[in-house]
């Protein structure tokens, strides 16, 4: 039986890694930190080995969410001026295919049966007086589909918000509305989508946040940054990632992290510190990613690295 498209030997290894730094004017306490840092692993993702370290040194367990998205919490005992978290990992994917075609799709959507019941978080709108908005912003597009129509819906969605949104690296939390975006033309990658998240479900299909990284030029010199997109729940396809951050579906430089009906729900680092807003100095975010060779097991089926392990200090 085949599995994969392509063998499991043939596939490359990236090497991620993740540091965060918080510095303050004084030592501080800090409160227990919810980490989202660990990669999604499947029939297209392998973990191959994990090492998150923090300084000051804290006592890590691990769980996995609701939505079966594994979170480490961190519990600090030690005050310090200086918050340090470093996650390490590398996976290994397939080979990134030269060209992906559109994949066009039944107008409305056909989600049925026990799926109904699942899909309805994921077809709860984020911004609910924003939804006629989006809906007539789509459909002045053009590229809106007809009832009974097939078309490339959510390919022609990510190359729309592409081409009218610039994207700009905001360093605030949280996300602008779909409305907002619009207007400023604007916006991050986790704004651009939510836009398409929200059109999507306005148009009947259940759609997720995507929290992760993408390989990219400032990755390979250590400039990256966290990344975000959107997954389309298609019935014959699955969850299927889209970024209209780069106008295209998602491929094996996209690692996925965690995945929410809502953004908030895999935000990678929620915490605090006892004290004034004032003691909180600043914020460095470094993401550095390399390609690695493949590394074949005796049994030449398998690229797992020698060993597999989550450890923290």
């Amino acid at each position: 039986m085949k599995i994969y498209e392509t063998p499991p030997n043939a596939w490359e290894q990236i090497y991620l890694r993740h540091e965060t730094i918080y510095t303050y004017s004084q030592p501080v306490k800090f409160s227990e930190h919810r980490l989202v840092v660990r990669p999604k692993e499947g029939h297209d993702v392998r973990l191959n080995e994990m090492n998150l370290t923090t300084f000051p040194q804290s006592d890590v367990f691990w769980y996995r969410d609701m939505l079966d998205n594994n979170i480490a919490v961190a519990n600090f005992a030690e005050m310090a001026a200086e918050l340090r978290i470093i996650s390490e990992f590398s996976v290994s994917v397939p080979q990134s295919k030269a060209k992906t075609s559109p994949i066009f799709l039944p107008y409305p959507s056909l989600v049925a049966g026990i799926e109904q019941m699942v899909a309805v978080p994921y077809l709860q709108y984020i911004y609910p007086p924003e939804v006629a908005t989006l809906r007539q912003w789509f459909e002045g597009s053009g590229l809106a589909p007809k009832p009974g129509q097939k078309a490339a819906i959510f390919d022609d969605m990510a190359i729309l918000i592409h081409r009218v949104i610039k994207y700009t690296r905001r360093e605030e939390s949280g996300v602008q509305s779909p409305a907002e975006t619009l207007r400023l033309s604007s916006g991050s990658c986790r704004d651009m989508a939510v836009l398409m998240i929200e059109t999507s479900r306005a148009l009947g299909y259940p759609a997720r946040f995507v929290s992760g990284y993408m390989e990219s030029e400032s990755s390979l010199v250590g400039r990256g940054s966290t990344h975000a997109w959107a997954e389309v729940y298609l019935p014959e396809l699955g969850w299927t990632g889209f970024d209209p951050s780069i106008g295209a579906q998602v491929g094996p430089g996209h690692i996925a992290v965690g995945v929410s009906h809502h953004p908030r729900g895999v935000m990678p680092i929620t915490g605090g510190f006892t004290g004034p807003p004032s003691l909180g100095k600043s914020m460095k975010v470094a993401i550095t990613t390399k390609r690695l060779a493949p590394v074949e097991h005796d049994d030449g089926t398998s690229i797992q690295s020698q060993s597999q392990s989550q450890s923290q200090t």
